[in-house]
């Protein structure tokens, strides 16, 4: 008996341990995404440099290198301001933000409680880097993060705002951040109606009545400009790579400019006064401390 109860005691801590092990790769119960082993030493690529310099911060972030901080508003997140347009490479995201056309069609976005959202660079050009959840009605996307790193579904409301979630019939409707949904249907709604890509471009003409035709775009290469100011030690790699950007037709830039200048105004702020993320929890904590003050002031202004 006692033989028997040893063998058994190492084999449940063992089974306990692995269990521990699963739970926190998964991020629980505090997070709203998951990571799997991987590491980034990243480093900028030749130009990057200064073509983003102006409208945030470059940092170290550990495992992830040298990465791009964006100076903007608290409550921003990638992939929110600006619209979808079908083209001859599908789906693609036109931004209204003027870093846009580097950190939305390259690289990776990942988010820290310290740092905020971050932009980790990359090589390879894509409509969109982004991940998609479609569903019923709804459909969802949230920004591409780091390889064996991955977001949780658009139900889960642990950690930052991550998933931008519209009615399908507003899918390509302009400044789509404006017709996101807060609170879409439970997941149990839609049972295995759930698809991770973007809706066929017949959906969206059967939601929206109308049909769609392709917009052609082309891209052009992007020179470096000289690198300014002061660059981290390690932001050139030994060789340069391409850039390229979107050229859009006239009535795509047209609905660009319609936007552009009121987001710019509503979203980035000068370069070094972005606030620090607050945690998970201490948005609210922190307005709760503020409750008490301006009660006060009213109290002051009656007498």
């Amino acid at each position: 008996m006692f033989g028997t109860r040893t063998n058994w005691l190492p084999k449940r801590i063992i089974i306990m341990l692995f269990g521990l092990v699963i739970l926190a790769a998964l991020g629980w119960p505090h997070s709203a995404f998951a990571v799997v082993r991987w590491s980034a030493n990243l480093q900028v690529q030749s130009g990057d440099y200064t073509m983003l310099d102006g409208y945030g911060d470059w940092v170290q972030v550990p495992g992830y290198g040298t990465v791009w901080r964006p100076s903007v508003v608290q409550d921003w997140a990638p992939f929110e301001h600006g619209h979808w347009t079908w083209t001859n490479d599908g789906w693609t995201w036109v931004s209204y933000e003027p870093f846009g056309w580097l950190v939305y069609h390259y690289g990776y976005w990942y988010f820290d409680d310290q740092v905020g959202w971050f932009w980790i660079p990359g090589n390879d050009w894509s409509p969109a880097r982004v991940q998609w959840n479609t569903f019923g009605d709804y459909s969802a996307w949230a920004p591409m993060p780091p390889p064996n790193h991955y977001w949780r579904d658009p139900w889960d409301r642990r950690g930052p705002r991550v998933w931008l979630v519209v009615n399908v019939n507003h899918f390509t409707d302009d400044d789509i951040y404006r017709q996101r949904v807060s609170d879409p249907p439970g997941r149990e709604t839609f049972k295995r109606g759930i698809v991770r890509r973007a809706p066929t471009v017949k959906t969206v003409e059967r939601f929206t009545s109308r049909q769609i035709a392709p917009v052609r775009i082309e891209r052009e290469r992007v020179a470096p400009p000289p690198v300014t100011n002061n660059p981290p030690a390690n932001y050139v790699r030994p060789q340069k790579v391409q850039r390229n950007r979107i050229v859009l037709p006239v009535q795509e830039q047209t609905r660009v400019q319609q936007y552009a200048p009121q987001v710019e105004r509503q979203v980035l702020v000068p370069k070094g006064t972005a606030p620090r993320q607050p945690l998970p929890g201490q948005q609210q904590q922190q307005q709760q401390q503020k409750k008490p003050v301006q009660r006060q002031k009213r109290t002051t202004r009656g007498h």
